[in-house]
């Protein structure tokens, strides 16, 4: 694959997309030549269940992708997401190597491993990421580059994502099975922050929320880092189980009339607003009230909130963001959910539109948020290494590079 083509390949629960776009030379943001979406398959609340099905559907996506881009691109860029992700913190203390006391970037790196020593060890998962949040050098904490200054001892808090390796294997083995090599990968929402969040934004205090078919996912940022982050087991696929079972109906047909009469704001309907069944199923007599279609919306929305609440409970950051909550993922287009997360989280909210990129359509392009900001990450990642540094990286070889990539990603 060409040096300047980027792959970014978005496998989720209820679609699977692909960006290819071009990184040109002195242009800071790549160039989006082609994009391919289908309905998922084989796919569980993020987790692959039926291998064949993922990779037949990754194969249409890719094939779709490389005719609207008219390149040949078998490299790929992958999204980490789902239930199986976790989000856990340590911190690694280190002296300083120099004798003069200047702290190097080998001791930043040294620091990060040490903070890699004090977890737990288990075979079943896999880290990630490893984000530096904040430094101490010596008694003097708040410290987000310490490389120049002086001190005897460097502490390191980090930010610690990992995920089930099973699944990472099972995902790999579904991109592999399409004809396609990955390059590497980058849990979901932290791509889709590259896309939609502006710098601003990070510096304030921010939550992305990213609403998906199987699973809510989140990422806190504060003073440009990430400082928090989950995945949450409610999406927008449970809130269709929910309108099939109090609509007793099918799935599909629940999913349509979501799409077509849904919102989460029950209390601006009328009472005797109905929606007539035969308009979607032939023959089917049955009245339901708009208003109980948005009260089923609505309580599966506030449990999501409620949990997103508990979850800035523990990092004492409720109320507490000015730069507010951005909303990105298929689910972000359901009528009223500005009003209604507006309303439950007490904070500022919009739309994540990505940046830099042309869309006709803001729910669509909302929806193309990790797949696009997973194009940003790769083409950024290019321009600090001078080429795709981490390409020749076979899966099981996660040692040291990592620790490598997270300082250039978060550091100045």
């Amino acid at each position: 694959m060409a040096k300047n083509i980027i792959v970014a390949l978005d496998v989720g629960t209820s679609t699977v997309q692909a960006v290819i776009a071009e990184k040109r030379k002195g242009e800071e943001n790549p160039r989006v030549l082609g994009v391919g979406v289908a309905p998922s398959r084989g796919v569980r609340r993020g987790v692959v269940v039926d291998c064949d099905d993922a990779s037949s559907v990754i194969r249409t996506v890719m094939d779709d992708a490389r005719k609207a881009a008219g390149v040949q691109a078998r490299s790929v860029w992958l999204t980490v997401g789902g239930a199986h992700v976790s989000v856990s913190s340590s911190r690694g203390i280190i002296a300083v190597s120099r004798a003069d006391g200047e702290i190097s970037p080998e001791d930043v790196k040294r620091a990060i491993a040490a903070a890699e020593t004090f977890i737990p060890k288990n075979p079943n998962r896999e880290i990630l990421h490893m984000i530096p949040r904040d430094f101490r050098v010596d008694s003097e904490a708040g410290i987000k580059d310490p490389i120049g200054m002086h001190g005897v001892r460097l502490e390191v808090d980090t930010l610690i994502v990992d995920c089930s390796r099973p699944f990472l294997k099972n995902l790999f083995k579904c991109v592999e099975g399409a004809g396609l090599k990955v390059v590497d990968y980058v849990f979901s929402p932290l791509a889709a922050a590259e896309a939609v969040l502006t710098k601003r934004q990070k510096e304030l205090g921010v939550m992305l929320l990213d609403v998906g078919g199987g699973t809510a996912s989140f990422m806190v940022f504060e003073e440009g880092v990430p400082i928090h982050a989950g995945v949450l087991p409610i999406g927008g696929g449970h809130i269709t189980n929910d309108v099939a079972i109090g609509f007793r109906t099918d799935v599909d047909v629940a999913e349509k009339i979501k799409l077509v009469y849904g919102t989460c704001l029950s209390g601006e309907l009328p009472r005797r607003e109905n929606i007539r069944l035969a308009e979607f199923v032939e023959g089917e007599s049955s009245l339901y009230s708009r208003r109980e279609l948005a009260e089923i919306i609505e309580a599966r929305l506030r449990d999501i909130f409620e949990l997103l609440q508990k979850e800035l409970r523990k990092i004492n950051r409720v109320s507490l963001l000015p730069g507010g909550v951005v909303v990105v993922g298929g689910s972000s287009a359901i009528k009223g959910i500005l009003d209604l997360t507006k309303r439950e989280m007490k904070l500022p909210v919009s739309i994540g539109v990505p940046q830099e990129f042309e869309a006709e359509d803001e729910e669509k392009a909302s929806a193309l948020a990790a797949a696009l900001g997973l194009v940003r990450w790769a083409g950024a990642r290019e321009d600090a290494a001078g080429g795709l540094w981490l390409q020749g990286r076979k899966f099981g070889d996660f040692s040291g590079g990592k620790i490598v990539k997270w300082l250039k990603a978060f550091l100045p």
